[in-house]
């Protein structure tokens, strides 16, 4: 990660150089303000050669306070200046520090810049700024910072700076994520031309690795807004340019790695989006036998893949290096890096199973945030100026109130002193104002979306009840008041029928809110005693009745008992064990639907629900299989979350499967989705072993 920091910060210095020998391609209908003498310019002075020597040992403080020193001697002009410090400050993670002197770009008269150097150190200068902002999803501000750099390079003469192949990708990626498709599509038609242009003389192997991240970068963005096929060009273009740097004659093996590693894991993610999942295993098997995915960086930001994969342990065992990681970047633990690395850590820990290490990642988080967000207040109070474009306004202030001094200095000199004190409070308690306005609005803009947030699920909690609730609460009072009307006349065989619906229909009011009742209590801190031994075929039954599947007539139901399983017993919980698979059932019964009639003829074979009941050493294993519309495999995590519904047009709540998975997780089972069943949905639950270890007491906290 150092290395290639450092190869960033050399290959814009060596492109300074460059520049000065082949010169830049200029418009030709364009008519310069300013001409440029290459020979009396020249490219780097003995001051730039200082700089380069001291960067090369990696010591960037010391890098600092040589620049600082030159600036001070007038050896280094304000854009080399600029250029140089932001570079350094970037590399130590001093962004807040490099994002000030950013600021200062807009000051530069771009007409007084003598030589060719001057101009690249503006413009990679501006590249740098462009790409933080970018990183930082202040897209709408990156598209108008680089709108702002061209016009005014064209105003020199400069036409090239939005087709540089850097500089327009990360132009197209701020379109992207903007729904500006069409535009963001233009953009990276112009990083490709520039990445001709740069390829046509320079072919050394930082140019092919450069213009290789440039394509890898617009390929994420594609698949991160899940335009897949718009992806797969991208990355077919790499293997070509990968190809061209291993047949290169000084081929450069630490490139070719960090070429070959992002390559494949692009590629382990576009399978997978795609349900290739034999070919993204064999990209990520590719992606990790490189030096690069061994790499402490690697290890800890390339989680992705295992994350959407299911693959939650191995993703939580590469962050417990997060710590690690953190200290040797020397990263802090804000905002931005609470939602980058300890949200994910926290999530790849829930969804692996290992709850102790969730809960130290949550309390960690907890204890954070208040800091963190006290620090965006002292620390960051230049990335809010820019959030509300305060800075221009105050600089436009100054200008007023600079202009109004040196008119007031030359009528009253006397009182010249005077008025500037005045005008100095005044800025001074302005500037405060604007800072306590923009945190105000900033709080506010948060409040707002929390609270949205929290409108939002309240809205979708109360739309599924109220419907689960008013569909069967208007069947019994339509039917209660037919029965109700006088001299109303029902034969027997009509009035059965309405009983039976108004029973059906009472019971599916109370399933439901046993369900609600079942949610409090798994979110609850409430204990559940698991101190019954029960006979697991027993438990089988009991859940068959509750169920009434073995009573279904749209589909074969059948008992399958393992001989391990017939005497063997659960130390559970009963009456939670059964309710637990009672809802599995109940589940395979709902979405296992009747075949359809086909050229007039009825379905040969009724569809069919097993349920098999086997002992292991430790556990009784309980799998529910049928051969209903099955769980698509981008939802097979999904479906264990609170109020998720595959289908809108079924009644249900989105309880059942993970109310089933907390009673079945806290008396020490579990419920998991057999992915490799294609036949429909096969579910399997565990339960403890009667005389296996176990703990008899399990709290229902998540």
């Amino acid at each position: 990660m150092k290395r290639l920091r450092h190869s960033t910060f050399l290959l814009v210095l060596l492109l300074s150089v460059v520049a000065v020998v082949v010169g830049c391609t200029r418009d030709k209908h364009a008519e310069p303000a300013v001409i440029y003498d290459y020979l009396e310019s020249g490219g780097f002075d003995h001051a730039d050669s200082i700089v380069d020597a001291i960067s090369e040992t990696r010591d960037y403080e010391w890098t600092l306070r040589t620049i600082d020193s030159l600036n001070g001697l007038g050896q280094l002009s304000k854009p080399k200046y600029l250029f140089y410090r932001t570079v350094t400050l970037n590399m130590l993670n001093r962004q807040s520090t490099s994002l000030r002197l950013y600021y200062q770009l807009d000051t530069l008269d771009l007409r007084e810049l003598k030589t060719e150097t001057d101009i690249e150190s503006y413009v990679y200068t501006y590249n740098n700024y462009i790409r933080m902002l970018c990183d930082m999803r202040r897209y709408d501000r990156a598209l108008r910072e680089s709108h702002k750099a061209d016009q005014r390079l064209r105003s020199i003469g400069y036409t090239t700076f939005t087709e540089h192949h850097d500089i327009a990708q990360i132009m197209g990626e701020s379109q992207l994520y903007l729904n500006q498709d069409d535009s963001a599509a233009v953009s990276f038609r112009k990083s490709v031309k520039g990445i001709h242009a740069r390829l046509v003389n320079h072919r050394a192997p930082l140019d092919l690795r450069e213009c290789q991240k440039t394509m890898n970068a617009i390929a994420k963005a594609y698949m991160r807004k899940g335009l897949y096929d718009m992806a797969k060009p991208w990355i077919a273009i790499q293997d070509s340019l990968f190809t061209i740097a291993d047949r290169a004659e000084d081929r450069d093996t630490v490139f070719l790695d960090e070429m070959s590693a992002e390559i494949n894991y692009s590629k382990a993610m576009l399978a997978h989006a795609e349900g290739k999942e034999e070919e993204a295993r064999r990209a990520y098997r590719q992606y990790q036998q490189t030096s690069t995915a061994q790499q402490l960086a690697s290890i800890v930001n390339n989680n992705e893949y295992l994350m959407q994969t299911g693959q939650y342990a191995q993703a939580a065992r590469n962050f417990e290096r997060l710590d690690e990681f953190m200290l040797t970047n020397a990263y802090k633990c804000d905002l931005e890096n609470i939602g980058r690395y300890l949200l994910p850590k926290y999530r790849a820990n829930l969804q692996a199973g290992h709850l102790d290490s969730a809960m130290q990642v949550a309390s960690l988080v907890a204890g954070a945030y208040n800091q963190a967000l006290a620090d965006q207040k002292t620390s960051e109070a230049d990335l809010v100026a820019m959030v509300y474009d305060t800075e221009g306004k105050e600089r436009q202030i100054a200008e007023q109130k600079a202009e109004l001094s040196r008119q007031q200095l030359l009528t009253v000199i006397v009182g010249g002193t005077v008025m500037l004190l005045f005008l100095l409070v005044y800025s001074v308690m302005r500037y405060r104002a604007y800072r306590k306005l923009d945190e105000t609005n900033r709080q506010l803009v948060v409040a707002n979306e929390r609270a949205e947030e929290a409108s939002r699920m309240k809205t979708r909690f109360i739309q599924q009840i109220s419907h689960e609730v008013r569909t069967p609460l208007n069947i019994v009072s339509g039917f209660s008041q037919v029965l109700a009307t006088p001299d109303m006349k029902i034969d027997s065989e009509e009035l059965q029928s309405i009983s039976r619906k108004i029973v059906d229909n009472s019971e599916r009011i109370t399933k439901l809110i046993d369900k609600m009742l079942d949610l409090s209590l798994i979110n609850s801190k409430t204990d559940i005693v698991c101190d019954d031994h029960v006979d697991a075929v027993e438990l089988a039954r009991q859940a068959i009745r509750q169920s009434g599947i073995g009573k279904a007539t749209h589909l074969d139901f059948t008992l399958h008992i393992d001989d391990s399983a017939r005497n063997a017993a659960v130390t559970v919980n009963q009456r939670q064990a059964v309710k637990a698979l009672t809802l599995l059932l109940d589940n395979a019964k709902k979405f296992t639907l009747p075949q359809a009639y086909r050229n007039g003829e009825a379905p040969k074979d009724k569809p069919r629900a097993v349920l098999s009941v086997e002992a292991g050493t430790a556990d009784v294993v309980y799998t529910v299989e049928d051969t209903g519309i099955g769980i698509p495999p981008d939802q097979t995590e999904n479906i264990f979350m609170e109020f998720v519904q595959l289908d809108d047009y079924t009644h249900g709540t989105g309880l059942g499967l993970p109310i089933a998975r907390a009673l079945a997780q806290h008396m020490g089972g579990n419920v998991v989705l057999d992915t490799t069943y294609t036949g429909g949905a096969r579910f399997v639950i565990s339960f403890p072993r009667k005389n296996h270890e176990n703990n008899v007491t399990s709290s229902l906290t998540l």
